[in-house]
């Protein structure tokens, strides 16, 4: 054999090799990216009509449930869950691809967080699905990085590592829509906070343009700590959040009675309570119809008239006791002292 035909048969052997190796790397990639979790469940996401979520010792603690209206949180009156949340679990599921397979032995789930939910020291999160033709139920572990988490179908032994996070939570709260009022500080004419021992703090603004609140009745000796100080209770309900919800329950108890009234007639009376170390507000709407001027600076979004925005946001708040964030539970329940100063040279 001539050294001409060796170096011929060499390359052809190369060329060989390498094409098999690409050819491997490429089946390889086809089988990661084909290999789903749940084979088909994304044409089946629009028929799931009910979802369990359940923890340690079989404690299911969010019933998420499609009605007319959408979703709902069962476990809270029925209090509207967070769409966006819910379909990002659903899609984190249908689309969810196995990375990698990881332990069968019963015994070693735990390292992972995949131990049966029945367990009063689960580490993990089951979800079922109903409504769908392919059957899901699943227990999600521990994460593991970069969007990635630990997870087991209940009925089966076999472990995985799969690349997509559903963000399930730990509490029926986790699953609240938590937007409840947006009501720009450019509609708020008035404040008036009157608390259970009788003091009563009230800022205003003479027209929607104007940059500041003012704060009526400022003692002698006393001016603001700074122009804008009153500003951040004006625009407490511009973005007021709730961090968990319950059925309104009328009861006898030392509150105080925030009031804002708009420029064009909206009444919103919140009523503040600290029990504990939480703080929760209850509402009552109403409406001033003598007091609607036409101002170009004001707009209701999807809303004809004042009356029609009261009575939708009646509907929507005034069932429920709602618990607040700290931070704007405090603007809730200012006092005078908090907003003001000795004047200079004073005592």
């Amino acid at each position: 054999m001539t050294n001409r035909t060796l170096i011929v048969l060499a390359g052809a052997f190369v060329v060989l090799s390498v094409l098999a190796l690409v050819g491997q790397r490429n089946q390889t990639t086809t089988s990661a990216v084909t290999n789903v979790f749940f084979t088909g469940l994304l044409a089946e996401l629009d028929r799931v009509e009910l979802i369990e979520l359940t923890k340690s010792g079989d404690e299911i603690f969010a019933t998420l449930e499609l009605g007319t209206e959408g979703w709902s949180v069962a476990e809270r009156g029925d209090y509207p869950a967070d769409t966006q949340k819910i379909n990002h679990m659903l899609l984190s599921l249908a689309e969810a691809d196995i990375l990698e397979q990881k332990t069968a032995n019963p015994e070693w789930h735990d390292r992972l967080g995949v131990e049966p939910i029945e367990r009063d020291n689960a580490g993990g999160i089951g979800i079922r699905l109903v409504g769908t033709d392919i059957p899901v139920n699943i227990i999600v572990g521990d994460s593991a990085g970069d969007g990635q988490i630990y997870a087991r179908k209940a009925d089966q032994a076999q472990s995985y590592l799969i690349n997509r996070d559903p963000q399930v939570g730990r509490s029926t709260a986790d699953w609240l829509d938590t937007e409840m009022l947006t009501i720009p500080e450019n509609r708020i004419k008035q404040v008036k906070l009157q608390h259970p021992d009788g003091e009563i703090l009230t800022i205003f603004k003479d027209e929607p343009g104007q940059s500041n609140f003012t704060i009526s009745n400022i003692p002698e000796n006393r001016e603001l700590q700074y122009e804008s100080v009153a500003n951040t209770i004006g625009s407490t309900l511009s973005n007021l959040s709730l961090q968990d919800v319950e059925l309104r329950i009328n009861a006898e108890v030392a509150s105080t009675l925030t009031e804002f009234r708009t420029f064009d007639g909206l009444i919103l009376v919140v009523e503040s309570t600290r029990q504990g170390d939480e703080d929760w507000i209850t509402f009552n709407i109403n409406y001033d119809s003598s007091n609607n001027p036409e101002i170009d600076d004001i707009v209701i979004e999807n809303n004809p008239t004042v009356e029609t925005e009261a009575l939708e946001l009646a509907q929507k708040l005034s069932r429920w006791r709602y618990r607040i964030p700290t931070y704007q539970f405090d603007q809730l329940t200012r006092r005078m002292n908090d907003l003001l100063r000795p004047l200079p040279d004073t005592p």
